[in-house]
Order: structure tokens, then sequence, then C-alpha cells
């Protein structure tokens, strides 16, 4: 069984009233993150461990994220974006077979 470690992501929360929750946009770079970017409904989390979002977990590589508030009413912020992130979501091969030597 490999161990994957956790990628944690955190924001602040905005500071807007009604918000109910995020949403993290993904592009690979050095693409611009925009609205019509892949999307996770993060809830209304502002710590999250990327590897437990369904989809999030296969992407390896860099990558542009962008985060936005969304209120009540369906109406989104503009993004909070981070740049040039790498993920690495991949456990490395296993050592070779395991010999026993009896000398």
């Amino acid at each position: 069984m490999a161990i994957i470690k956790k990628v944690m992501m955190n924001f602040p929360a905005s500071d807007s009233p009604n918000i109910v929750s995020y949403k993290l946009y993904v592009e690979e770079s050095p693409n611009p993150v925009t609205a019509d970017s892949e999307n996770f409904d993060l809830g209304d989390n502002t710590s999250i461990d990327l590897s437990t979002i369904p989809g999030m977990d296969a992407k390896d590589g860099v990558f542009n994220m962008g985060v936005t508030a969304v209120e009540v009413s369906g109406n989104e912020s503009d993004f909070s974006l981070v740049s040039d992130v790498t993920l690495d979501f991949t456990a490395p091969n296993p050592p070779g077979e395991i010999t026993i030597t009896y000398i």
C-alpha cells in the first residue's frame, strides 16, 4: 500500500455575508485560470487536503489554481489566484524483491 503525503490548501474565508461555499478552479500551467476551467466544489472548507477531492488526486504536474467564494444566490467572487503549483500524488515504484540469505 503506497502512502501519499497530504497536500493541504488553505485560504482565509471571504468577509462577505451569505457565503455558502467555495470553488477551486484548476488549469495546467502555463494556461490561465478562467471561469471555464475545471472546477471542484469545496463546500464551506477553507482548509482542505487536495488529495481528498475526487479527480484532484489523479493530477500530477504544474498547475495554476483559483478559488472563488459563492454566495447564497449563486453569485461568485473574483479569483484568489496561485500560480505554478507542483502537485505530485504518485508514489514511487517499490524496491526490488526481498531475498533472505542464510550465511
